[in-house]
């Protein structure tokens, strides 16, 4: 019965570590097009020479990008944190 409750709780852990990991790949790949976008933007703002324009749409960019890999570190945590631990043989 405690072997059963075990492998119970494995898969919930390995069901919510897959879970989390998957959301944060799927939030990243959400954002990326915008990111892209943005990106396109500053630098059509830097051929015009817009100094203002150009600051400000690089702040965002920069804010985007740095929750995007903010996300994608703590999905890879989680996932790592939440692995089966390995029984060392004795």
């Amino acid at each position: 019965m405690a072997a059963q409750e075990n492998a119970d709780a494995g898969s919930i852990r390995n069901a919510i570590r897959w879970g989390l990991f998957l959301a944060a790949v799927g939030t990243a790949g959400f954002r990326l097009p915008r990111l892209w976008s943005e990106y396109r933007a500053w630098r059509d703002a830097l051929g015009l020479g817009d100094p203002f324009g150009v600051e400000g749409l690089h702040r965002i960019l920069v804010v985007d990008l740095i929750s995007v890999l903010f996300v994608v570190a703590i999905g890879i945590g989680v996932f790592y944190a939440l692995r089966p631990k390995v029984k060392r043989a004795e």
